[in-house]
Protein backbone atom coordinates (compact mmCIF):
# COMPACT_ATOMS: atom_id res chain seq x y z
CA UNK A 1 0.00 0.00 0.00
CA UNK A 2 2.73 2.47 0.87
CA UNK A 3 4.55 1.63 -2.27
CA UNK A 4 1.20 2.36 -4.37
CA UNK A 5 1.49 5.62 -2.60
CA UNK A 6 5.27 6.55 -3.55
CA UNK A 7 4.25 5.47 -7.12
CA UNK A 8 1.05 7.70 -7.58
CA UNK A 9 3.09 10.82 -6.14
CA UNK A 10 5.72 10.43 -8.51
CA UNK A 11 3.39 10.17 -11.31
CA UNK A 12 1.30 13.47 -10.07
CA UNK A 13 4.86 15.26 -9.61
CA UNK A 14 5.69 13.96 -13.45
CA UNK A 15 2.48 15.55 -14.43
CA UNK A 16 2.96 18.70 -12.65
CA UNK A 17 6.47 19.29 -13.75
CA UNK A 18 5.50 18.58 -18.07
CA UNK A 19 2.25 20.82 -17.11
CA UNK A 20 4.83 23.83 -15.58
CA UNK A 21 6.91 22.97 -18.52
CA UNK A 22 4.90 24.02 -21.00
CA UNK A 23 3.46 26.85 -18.84
CA UNK A 24 7.47 27.62 -18.60
CA UNK A 25 7.67 27.59 -22.67
CA UNK A 26 4.49 30.20 -23.04
CA UNK A 27 6.46 32.35 -19.94
CA UNK A 28 9.67 32.07 -21.42
CA UNK A 29 8.42 33.08 -24.87
CA UNK A 30 6.85 36.34 -23.35
CA UNK A 31 9.36 36.88 -21.41
CA UNK A 32 11.99 36.91 -24.06
CA UNK A 33 9.89 39.05 -26.59
CA UNK A 34 9.59 41.17 -24.24
CA UNK A 35 13.30 41.71 -24.12
CA UNK A 36 13.64 42.23 -27.96
CA UNK A 37 10.86 44.87 -28.02
CA UNK A 38 12.67 46.65 -25.19
CA UNK A 39 15.58 46.81 -27.02
CA UNK A 40 14.04 47.65 -30.54
CA UNK A 41 12.44 51.20 -28.99
CA UNK A 42 15.86 52.08 -28.32
CA UNK A 43 16.89 51.16 -32.24
CA UNK A 44 18.50 48.35 -30.76
CA UNK A 45 16.91 44.96 -31.96
CA UNK A 46 19.95 43.78 -33.71
CA UNK A 47 21.23 42.73 -29.68
CA UNK A 48 17.91 41.56 -29.48
CA UNK A 49 17.68 39.21 -31.99
CA UNK A 50 18.68 36.04 -29.28
CA UNK A 51 15.84 37.08 -27.33
CA UNK A 52 13.58 36.92 -30.58
CA UNK A 53 14.63 33.54 -31.40
CA UNK A 54 14.28 31.82 -28.16
CA UNK A 55 11.02 33.55 -28.05
CA UNK A 56 10.00 31.78 -31.68
CA UNK A 57 11.05 28.26 -30.24
CA UNK A 58 9.31 28.87 -26.69
CA UNK A 59 6.45 29.95 -28.28
CA UNK A 60 5.95 27.09 -31.14
CA UNK A 61 5.79 25.11 -28.84
CA UNK A 62 3.49 26.56 -26.42
CA UNK A 63 0.91 26.90 -28.86
CA UNK A 64 1.12 23.19 -29.94
CA UNK A 65 0.68 21.65 -26.59
CA UNK A 66 -2.80 20.39 -25.26
CA UNK A 67 -2.24 22.82 -21.73
CA UNK A 68 -1.74 26.33 -23.61
CA UNK A 69 -2.82 25.49 -27.13
CA UNK A 70 -6.27 27.26 -25.97
CA UNK A 71 -4.22 29.99 -24.04
CA UNK A 72 -5.82 33.51 -26.63
CA UNK A 73 -2.02 35.02 -24.89
CA UNK A 74 0.23 32.15 -26.64
CA UNK A 75 -1.75 32.62 -30.12
CA UNK A 76 -1.33 36.37 -29.57
CA UNK A 77 2.68 36.15 -28.77
CA UNK A 78 2.94 33.98 -31.59
CA UNK A 79 1.42 36.93 -34.28
CA UNK A 80 4.01 39.00 -32.24
CA UNK A 81 7.16 37.32 -32.73
CA UNK A 82 6.56 35.96 -36.05
CA UNK A 83 5.42 39.29 -37.49
CA UNK A 84 8.56 40.98 -35.67
CA UNK A 85 10.61 38.09 -37.37
CA UNK A 86 9.27 38.63 -40.63
CA UNK A 87 10.07 42.65 -40.60
CA UNK A 88 14.19 41.48 -39.78
CA UNK A 89 14.02 40.26 -43.15
CA UNK A 90 13.54 41.40 -46.83
CA UNK A 91 13.51 38.54 -48.84
CA UNK A 92 9.51 37.94 -49.76
CA UNK A 93 10.19 33.99 -50.06
CA UNK A 94 11.07 33.97 -46.40
CA UNK A 95 9.16 36.58 -44.95
CA UNK A 96 5.57 35.62 -46.89
CA UNK A 97 5.36 32.24 -44.93
CA UNK A 98 5.83 33.77 -41.39
CA UNK A 99 3.84 36.96 -41.51
CA UNK A 100 1.06 34.49 -42.96
CA UNK A 101 1.87 32.76 -39.85
CA UNK A 102 1.07 35.73 -37.68
CA UNK A 103 -1.97 36.80 -39.43
CA UNK A 104 -3.36 33.31 -38.89
CA UNK A 105 -1.93 33.48 -35.40
CA UNK A 106 -3.72 36.61 -34.26
CA UNK A 107 -6.70 35.58 -35.64
CA UNK A 108 -6.36 32.26 -33.43
CA UNK A 109 -5.89 34.74 -30.19
CA UNK A 110 -9.41 36.86 -31.13
CA UNK A 111 -11.32 34.09 -31.25
CA UNK A 112 -9.91 32.53 -28.12
CA UNK A 113 -9.90 36.05 -25.98
CA UNK A 114 -13.49 36.04 -25.31
CA UNK A 115 -13.77 38.73 -22.45
CA UNK A 116 -11.06 41.06 -24.38
CA UNK A 117 -8.07 40.27 -21.76
CA UNK A 118 -5.50 40.78 -24.63
CA UNK A 119 -6.80 43.45 -26.02
CA UNK A 120 -3.46 45.47 -25.82
CA UNK A 121 -1.23 42.61 -27.48
CA UNK A 122 -4.05 42.18 -30.05
CA UNK A 123 -3.07 45.92 -31.58
CA UNK A 124 0.23 45.52 -30.73
CA UNK A 125 0.62 42.71 -33.46
CA UNK A 126 -1.85 43.95 -35.56
CA UNK A 127 -0.15 47.24 -35.66
CA UNK A 128 3.17 45.07 -36.87
CA UNK A 129 1.47 43.22 -39.45
CA UNK A 130 0.27 46.37 -41.09
CA UNK A 131 3.91 47.39 -41.13
CA UNK A 132 5.02 44.58 -42.98
CA UNK A 133 1.96 45.07 -45.74
CA UNK A 134 2.87 48.46 -46.18
CA UNK A 135 6.47 48.25 -46.49
CA UNK A 136 5.50 45.07 -48.67
CA UNK A 137 3.19 48.11 -50.65
CA UNK A 138 6.16 50.19 -50.82
CA UNK A 139 8.16 48.29 -52.00
CA UNK A 140 6.11 47.18 -54.89
CA UNK A 141 4.89 50.95 -55.45
CA UNK A 142 8.51 51.86 -56.42
CA UNK A 143 8.92 49.24 -58.40
CA UNK A 144 5.99 49.87 -60.48
CA UNK A 145 4.07 46.83 -59.56
CA UNK A 146 0.86 48.75 -58.51
CA UNK A 147 -2.25 45.43 -58.49
CA UNK A 148 0.69 44.17 -55.67
CA UNK A 149 0.96 47.43 -54.21
CA UNK A 150 -2.85 48.10 -53.60
CA UNK A 151 -3.31 44.45 -52.66
CA UNK A 152 -0.19 44.90 -50.02
CA UNK A 153 -1.91 48.57 -48.45
CA UNK A 154 -5.42 47.02 -48.05
CA UNK A 155 -3.83 43.97 -46.28
CA UNK A 156 -2.48 46.36 -44.14
CA UNK A 157 -5.84 48.18 -43.89
CA UNK A 158 -7.45 45.13 -42.49
CA UNK A 159 -5.64 45.94 -39.27
CA UNK A 160 -5.68 49.71 -38.68
CA UNK A 161 -9.20 50.44 -40.30
CA UNK A 162 -10.07 53.67 -41.15
CA UNK A 163 -6.24 55.17 -41.40
CA UNK A 164 -6.07 57.91 -43.78
CA UNK A 165 -2.81 57.46 -45.44
CA UNK A 166 -2.90 53.38 -45.74
CA UNK A 167 -6.78 54.44 -47.84
CA UNK A 168 -4.43 57.18 -49.83
CA UNK A 169 -1.65 54.64 -50.61
CA UNK A 170 -4.06 51.94 -51.33
CA UNK A 171 -6.38 54.64 -53.54
CA UNK A 172 -2.98 56.10 -55.18
CA UNK A 173 -1.71 52.33 -56.06
CA UNK A 174 -5.64 51.56 -57.69
CA UNK A 175 -5.01 55.10 -60.27
CA UNK A 176 -1.80 53.67 -61.50
CA UNK A 177 -3.44 50.43 -61.80
CA UNK A 178 -5.97 51.33 -64.00
CA UNK A 179 -8.21 50.47 -61.76
CA UNK A 180 -10.27 53.12 -61.22
CA UNK A 181 -13.88 52.07 -59.68
CA UNK A 182 -11.36 50.76 -56.71
CA UNK A 183 -9.59 54.13 -56.36
CA UNK A 184 -12.90 55.78 -56.60
CA UNK A 185 -14.16 54.05 -53.42
CA UNK A 186 -10.76 54.69 -51.60
CA UNK A 187 -11.07 58.59 -52.24
CA UNK A 188 -14.85 58.94 -51.77
CA UNK A 189 -13.76 57.66 -47.95
CA UNK A 190 -10.98 60.31 -47.71
CA UNK A 191 -13.07 63.36 -48.71
CA UNK A 192 -15.17 62.36 -45.53
CA UNK A 193 -12.16 63.15 -43.44
CA UNK A 194 -10.02 65.87 -42.95
CA UNK A 195 -6.95 64.01 -44.28
CA UNK A 196 -3.74 66.77 -44.93
CA UNK A 197 -3.81 66.18 -48.82
CA UNK A 198 -8.09 66.39 -49.66
CA UNK A 199 -8.03 69.08 -52.34
CA UNK A 200 -5.62 66.93 -54.23
CA UNK A 201 -7.88 64.50 -53.58
CA UNK A 202 -10.87 66.02 -55.01
CA UNK A 203 -9.26 66.95 -58.27
CA UNK A 204 -8.63 63.58 -58.62
CA UNK A 205 -11.53 61.94 -57.44
CA UNK A 206 -13.47 64.28 -59.62
CA UNK A 207 -10.41 63.57 -62.56
CA UNK A 208 -11.51 59.56 -62.14
CA UNK A 209 -15.81 60.27 -62.35
CA UNK A 210 -14.74 61.86 -65.72
CA UNK A 211 -12.25 58.79 -66.75
CA UNK A 212 -15.40 56.72 -65.90
CA UNK A 213 -17.81 59.07 -68.17
CA UNK A 214 -19.57 59.78 -64.95
CA UNK A 215 -19.77 63.45 -65.59
CA UNK A 216 -22.46 64.31 -63.28
CA UNK A 217 -20.60 62.48 -60.18
CA UNK A 218 -17.12 64.59 -61.74
CA UNK A 219 -19.47 68.10 -61.63
CA UNK A 220 -20.40 67.05 -57.87
CA UNK A 221 -16.94 66.10 -56.53
CA UNK A 222 -15.99 69.48 -58.24
CA UNK A 223 -18.31 71.36 -56.82
CA UNK A 224 -17.88 69.85 -53.30
CA UNK A 225 -13.87 70.89 -53.36
CA UNK A 226 -14.73 74.03 -54.54
CA UNK A 227 -17.10 75.05 -51.30
CA UNK A 228 -14.56 73.15 -49.43
CA UNK A 229 -11.86 74.82 -50.16
CA UNK A 230 -12.84 78.47 -51.29
CA UNK A 231 -9.95 80.19 -53.09
CA UNK A 232 -8.78 76.95 -54.89
CA UNK A 233 -8.94 78.53 -58.64
CA UNK A 234 -7.67 74.51 -59.59
CA UNK A 235 -11.06 73.26 -58.20
CA UNK A 236 -12.76 76.27 -59.29
CA UNK A 237 -11.51 75.44 -62.79
CA UNK A 238 -12.44 71.96 -62.97
CA UNK A 239 -15.77 72.63 -61.98
CA UNK A 240 -16.58 75.34 -64.87
CA UNK A 241 -14.47 72.61 -67.31
CA UNK A 242 -16.53 69.74 -66.60
CA UNK A 243 -19.62 71.43 -66.10
CA UNK A 244 -18.66 73.25 -69.84
CA UNK A 245 -18.52 69.70 -71.08
CA UNK A 246 -21.44 68.22 -70.04
CA UNK A 247 -23.92 71.18 -71.49
CA UNK A 248 -24.46 73.23 -68.51
CA UNK A 249 -23.14 76.22 -69.60
CA UNK A 250 -25.83 78.25 -68.67
CA UNK A 251 -25.77 77.32 -64.91
CA UNK A 252 -21.93 77.58 -64.76
CA UNK A 253 -21.53 81.48 -66.27
CA UNK A 254 -22.33 82.79 -62.78
CA UNK A 255 -19.43 80.98 -61.45
CA UNK A 256 -17.21 82.06 -64.32
CA UNK A 257 -17.98 85.48 -63.48
CA UNK A 258 -17.20 84.96 -60.06
CA UNK A 259 -13.99 83.62 -60.78
CA UNK A 260 -12.91 85.91 -62.89
CA UNK A 261 -13.30 88.57 -60.38
CA UNK A 262 -11.44 86.62 -58.24
CA UNK A 263 -8.61 86.04 -60.52
CA UNK A 264 -8.21 89.53 -62.69
CA UNK A 265 -5.27 88.06 -64.42
CA UNK A 266 -6.44 84.45 -65.79
CA UNK A 267 -7.18 84.41 -69.30
CA UNK A 268 -8.83 81.03 -68.96
CA UNK A 269 -12.31 82.50 -67.55
CA UNK A 270 -12.74 85.41 -69.94
CA UNK A 271 -11.88 82.33 -72.56
CA UNK A 272 -14.01 79.95 -70.56
CA UNK A 273 -17.06 82.30 -70.33
CA UNK A 274 -17.05 83.23 -74.03
CA UNK A 275 -16.97 79.17 -74.70
CA UNK A 276 -20.44 79.54 -72.11
CA UNK A 277 -21.77 82.19 -74.35
CA UNK A 278 -21.30 80.79 -77.50
CA UNK A 279 -23.31 77.70 -76.14
CA UNK A 280 -26.48 79.37 -75.58
CA UNK A 281 -26.03 81.85 -78.70
CA UNK A 282 -25.05 84.61 -77.19
CA UNK A 283 -22.39 85.63 -79.54
CA UNK A 284 -22.09 89.53 -78.76
CA UNK A 285 -20.97 88.44 -74.50
CA UNK A 286 -19.17 85.20 -76.53
CA UNK A 287 -16.92 87.82 -78.25
CA UNK A 288 -16.12 90.15 -75.77
CA UNK A 289 -14.97 87.49 -73.26
CA UNK A 290 -12.82 86.24 -75.99
CA UNK A 291 -11.34 89.73 -76.92
CA UNK A 292 -11.32 89.61 -72.92
CA UNK A 293 -8.95 87.06 -72.90
CA UNK A 294 -6.44 88.39 -75.71
CA UNK A 295 -6.10 91.35 -73.87
CA UNK A 296 -5.09 89.40 -71.09
CA UNK A 297 -2.74 87.32 -73.46
CA UNK A 298 -2.17 88.66 -77.01
CA UNK A 299 -1.10 85.47 -77.77
CA UNK A 300 -3.64 83.40 -76.98
CA UNK A 301 -4.13 81.36 -80.08
CA UNK A 302 -7.66 79.63 -78.86
CA UNK A 303 -8.76 82.82 -78.34
CA UNK A 304 -8.21 84.41 -81.99
CA UNK A 305 -9.58 81.50 -83.64
CA UNK A 306 -12.99 82.02 -81.65
CA UNK A 307 -13.00 85.44 -82.35
CA UNK A 308 -12.68 85.09 -85.44
CA UNK A 309 -15.29 82.00 -86.21
CA UNK A 310 -18.31 84.56 -84.33
CA UNK A 311 -16.52 86.93 -86.94
CA UNK A 312 -16.67 84.96 -89.84
CA UNK A 313 -20.08 83.17 -89.26
CA UNK A 314 -21.65 86.19 -88.42
CA UNK A 315 -20.48 87.45 -92.03
CA UNK A 316 -21.44 84.20 -93.32
CA UNK A 317 -25.41 84.56 -91.70
CA UNK A 318 -25.47 87.90 -93.39
CA UNK A 319 -24.65 86.74 -96.47
CA UNK A 320 -27.36 84.14 -96.64
CA UNK A 321 -30.26 86.27 -95.20
CA UNK A 322 -29.25 88.49 -98.33
CA UNK A 323 -29.53 85.86 -100.71
CA UNK A 324 -33.05 84.73 -99.40
CA UNK A 325 -34.05 88.19 -100.33
CA UNK A 326 -36.84 88.59 -103.05
CA UNK A 327 -35.85 89.96 -106.09
CA UNK A 328 -37.82 93.24 -105.65
CA UNK A 329 -35.26 93.85 -102.78
CA UNK A 330 -32.29 94.96 -104.78
CA UNK A 331 -31.56 98.08 -102.52
CA UNK A 332 -31.64 95.65 -99.33
CA UNK A 333 -29.92 93.22 -100.82
CA UNK A 334 -26.80 94.98 -102.10
CA UNK A 335 -26.76 96.56 -98.43
CA UNK A 336 -26.56 93.29 -97.05
CA UNK A 337 -23.72 92.12 -99.26
CA UNK A 338 -21.92 94.96 -98.27
CA UNK A 339 -22.37 94.76 -94.66
CA UNK A 340 -21.32 90.89 -94.80
CA UNK A 341 -18.18 91.68 -96.77
CA UNK A 342 -17.61 94.31 -93.89
CA UNK A 343 -17.75 91.80 -91.43
CA UNK A 344 -15.50 89.16 -93.57
CA UNK A 345 -12.80 91.56 -93.16
CA UNK A 346 -13.17 92.25 -89.94
CA UNK A 347 -12.81 88.70 -89.37
CA UNK A 348 -9.89 88.09 -91.27
CA UNK A 349 -7.25 89.83 -88.25
CA UNK A 350 -8.50 86.99 -85.99
CA UNK A 351 -8.41 84.29 -88.24
CA UNK A 352 -5.06 85.13 -89.58
CA UNK A 353 -3.39 85.19 -86.19
CA UNK A 354 -5.09 82.01 -85.41
CA UNK A 355 -3.22 80.19 -87.59
CA UNK A 356 -0.04 82.46 -87.40
CA UNK A 357 0.47 80.81 -83.72
CA UNK A 358 -0.41 77.87 -84.41
CA UNK A 359 0.24 76.68 -88.11
CA UNK A 360 -0.69 73.21 -87.55
CA UNK A 361 -4.12 73.78 -86.26
CA UNK A 362 -6.43 72.40 -88.83
CA UNK A 363 -9.51 74.25 -87.72
CA UNK A 364 -7.38 77.85 -88.10
CA UNK A 365 -6.28 77.36 -91.49
CA UNK A 366 -9.79 75.77 -92.84
CA UNK A 367 -11.23 78.84 -90.85
CA UNK A 368 -9.21 81.09 -93.20
CA UNK A 369 -9.33 78.91 -96.53
CA UNK A 370 -13.11 79.76 -95.91
CA UNK A 371 -12.31 83.36 -95.79
CA UNK A 372 -10.75 83.45 -99.06
CA UNK A 373 -12.99 81.11 -101.02
CA UNK A 374 -15.50 83.89 -99.80
CA UNK A 375 -13.06 86.83 -101.27
CA UNK A 376 -13.04 84.32 -104.16
CA UNK A 377 -8.92 84.43 -104.01
CA UNK A 378 -7.49 81.43 -105.66
CA UNK A 379 -3.81 81.65 -104.82
CA UNK A 380 -4.82 81.75 -101.44
CA UNK A 381 -7.29 78.84 -100.99
CA UNK A 382 -4.64 76.97 -103.13
CA UNK A 383 -1.62 77.89 -100.62
CA UNK A 384 -4.08 76.89 -97.91
CA UNK A 385 -5.23 73.73 -98.69
CA UNK A 386 -1.58 72.43 -99.79
CA UNK A 387 -0.87 73.28 -95.86
CA UNK A 388 -3.89 71.45 -94.85
CA UNK A 389 -2.30 68.54 -97.26
CA UNK A 390 0.72 68.37 -95.03
CA UNK A 391 -0.66 68.35 -91.87
CA UNK A 392 -1.43 64.91 -90.17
Amino acid sequence: MKTKSIILALTLTAIAQITFAQRGELANAKSSYEKYAELKQFNAKGLGSTDLEIAKISIDKAVLHEKTSGDASAWVYKALIYADVALLDSVVAKTEPLITEASNALKKGVELDKIGANKVNIDRAGALISRYELNRGVSAYKSSQYDDAYVAFNKALIYKQGDTTLTYYSGLAAVNAKNYQAAIQNYEQLIKTNFSSNRQIYLDLSRMYAIQKDTVSAIRVASQGSIRYGNDVALATQEIEFSLMSGKQKEVIAKIIDQAQRNPTDKLYPFYLGIAYSAINDYAKAEEAYKNAIALDPNYANAYLNVGGILLNRGIDTYNTANKLPQNKQKEYDEMIKKASTQFDIALPYLQKAADLDPSSRLALENLKKYYIIKKNKEKVDELSNKLNTLK
